[in-house]
């Protein structure tokens, strides 16, 4: 179950990443009507992926269990366990927190230009904290399963 949640988790990044692009580029189009749907798919995905990350965090190898396997002064001098312990898992609850009241402030007052500006701090924090297979020693595939 821990293999199957990692792939569907890595493959909601793609689907938050491409929401969040098209919200965005919805958002400073002036002709959209209805911008409140898409953000709402945006939303469920990213709290879906929330959760799911929540559970790999704490019953997964990496995250929680670096902490308490070599407590957190350990784990922060080194990059990689910084990362899975401390920087991922934070990155992402403070884009997901953007996302959410972008959402918000787009649904109660339809000011799509406050939501594309939290939306696209989101996704740079997004882009950020991802482990994108560039990035030595925490790199991971592009695809689950590459």
């Amino acid at each position: 179950m821990y293999n199957f949640l990692l792939i569907l988790h890595s493959v909601l990044r793609w689907v938050i990443i491409l929401l969040l692009v098209v919200n965005i580029l919805r958002f400073l189009s002036a002709t959209v009507t209805n911008k409140v749907a898409l953000s709402k798919w945006l939303l469920i995905a990213a709290h879906a992926t929330l959760l799911i990350g929540l559970y790999q965090y704490f019953a997964g190898g990496s995250g929680f269990a670096l902490i308490q396997q070599y407590g957190m002064g350990e784990a922060m001098k080194d990059s990689a366990k910084r990362f899975w312990a401390v920087e991922h898992i934070t990155g992402m609850i403070i884009s997901i927190a953007l996302i959410t009241v972008g959402h918000i402030s787009l649904k109660k007052s339809g000011n799509s230009k406050r939501s594309a500006i939290l939306y696209i701090l989101a996704l740079a924090i997004i882009l950020a904290t991802v482990p994108w297979p560039f990035r030595e020693g925490i790199g991971r595939p592009w695809l689950p399963g590459m």
